[in-house]
């Protein structure tokens, strides 16, 4: 499965990376909703939202499956004066990289919906693992009603439903006009 995220990346074919932290992550942040701790960004790519997070405080890790976008990842952040823990690796085992109970903000932008049934369960229970109780963590996926992969409000709640409630869902749409939307859960 790597090869084909690092064949995407190769040649620059990923309109998912546009280089900016989405307004929802920037807004979370301002907020002050969330402890300025330690930071998971779950399908990191080439690390624009971990560096974003990284200079507003947070220790951040950093995961991906694509050693491609790892490596563009580690190379944007030498350009910052942060310190950013970039993992090539499986999202759906971030407990290896990851302290229990020491994570205070996640995100997910665009990699959950992605992943088959068991995978996305296997996620949802790690994550309740590596989360504080309080912990913040913003997903963005595809709609299910999608022609590709995709995930509902429902199947959310059910997922996560063991360790968090959610807090809001905010449907939109992608660039292409793809519906999409943005879940903010808090673990509990």
């Amino acid at each position: 499965m790597s090869l084909f995220w690092d064949i995407l990346y190769l040649l620059k074919k990923t309109p998912w990376d546009t280089g900016i932290t989405p307004p929802e992550i920037v807004a979370m942040i301002d907020s002050g909703r969330v402890t300025i701790g330690r930071a998971l960004d779950l399908g990191c790519g080439t690390g624009t939202n971990a560096i974003y997070l990284a200079q507003h405080g947070f220790e951040v890790t950093g995961i991906d499956v694509s050693i491609r976008a790892i490596a563009l990842a580690r190379r944007k952040a030498r350009s910052t004066d942060r310190t950013i823990r970039f993992i090539r690796g499986d999202v759906t085992y971030m407990d290896h990289w990851v302290t229990t109970h020491s994570i205070d903000f996640a995100c997910d932008i665009g990699c959950f919906h992605r992943l088959p049934s068991a995978a996305r369960q296997r996620y949802a229970s790690t994550l309740l693992e590596v989360t504080r109780p309080g912990a913040i963590y913003l997903l963005y996926g595809f709609d299910a009603s999608d022609t590709r992969r995709g995930v509902s409000a429902d199947e959310v709640a059910a997922r996560f439903a063991e360790g968090f409630l959610v807090q809001t869902v905010q449907r939109g749409g992608d660039r292409n006009g793809r519906p999409s939307a943005w879940y903010t859960l808090q673990r509990v």
